[in-house]
Formats: C-alpha cells, sequence, structure tokens
C-alpha cells in the first residue's frame, strides 16, 4: 500500500495561486484588482493606519502580495486619487467604504461555490493545520 500523501509547500503555494487566480477573475469584472480589494479589506479590519508609511510596511510586509514597500505607496495613492482612502492616517472614506461591501459582494458567491463542496470537518482541520504551519514557518524564520 503506497504512504499517504504528505502537504508540502508547493501544495499550499498551488492552492493559493489556484484562489488567487479565481480571485482576480472575478474582481477583473468589477474593474478592480484583488491588491486593490485586500487594501480595502485591511482598513476596514483594522481601521485607519498611522500613516502612509506604515500602511505600505503592512501591505509589504504581507509576502502573498508580493508588494514591496513603493508598489504599496502607489497602491495607496491610486485608492486615495479615486477617493476610497483618505490622505491623512489612512482610513477608508464612505466611497471606500461602500466599495468594500459591494467588492465583498461580487466576491461571496464564488467563495461560497468554492467551499461548499468540500466537508466542514476537512475545512476546520486544513484551517487549523494552516494556522499551525503559519505559525512554525514565522518562528523558525524568527530563528534565522
Amino acid at each position: 500500500m503506497p504512504p499517504a500523501p504528505t502537504l508540502t509547500g508547493q501544495d499550499i503555494g498551488e492552492a493559493q495561486g489556484a484562489v488567487r487566480a479565481l480571485l482576480d477573475a472575478v474582481l477583473a469584472r468589477t474593474g478592480n484588482t484583488s491588491e486593490q480589494w485586500i487594501a480595502l479589506r485591511v482598513l476596514a479590519s483594522r481601521g485607519p493606519m498611522e500613516s502612509a508609511q506604515a500602511f505600505a510596511d503592512f501591505m509589504a510586509g504581507q509576502p502573498q502580495l508580493a508588494l514591496d514597500v513603493a508598489d504599496a505607496a502607489e497602491l495607496l495613492k491610486g485608492l486615495q486619487a479615486r477617493g476610497l482612502v483618505t490622505e491623512d492616517s489612512p482610513r477608508l472614506t464612505p466611497a471606500g467604504e461602500a466599495l468594500n461591501a459591494e467588492l465583498a459582494e461580487a466576491v461571496g458567491p464564488t467563495t461560497t461555490t468554492l467551499y461548499s463542496a468540500i466537508d466542514p470537518a476537512d475545512l476546520a482541520t486544513a484551517r487549523n493545520v494552516l494556522m499551525q504551519v503559519i505559525e512554525r514557518a514565522n518562528h523558525l524564520r524568527e530563528e534565522l
């Protein structure tokens, strides 16, 4: 009997890439990018940032986004130019809050469909495993 498959970094990366490509496709229909939506979600969930630099540093610190500080600063400037984010202590404007809600509604049905065919117990197990992978990877990176 062959050994049970082992979860690898490649599996995690491929899953992340597939979900990101799906998200990009859904958001492309709205004229927005996943980076823009993620920025709106960050500001909605974390509240105002103390400065544009703090926002850029935070976004650049998220490796899955593949943004450097300059890219994150440009992303913020673009959102500000559209009137979605304030200039001082970046936070969502009412227009930014409305767009964030609109994009959540656009993404929601696809996300529901994506996960609905997976057993809830399996989803819970996958989440627990991924949280442990994140924690251990962060710990090991700190040791380096």
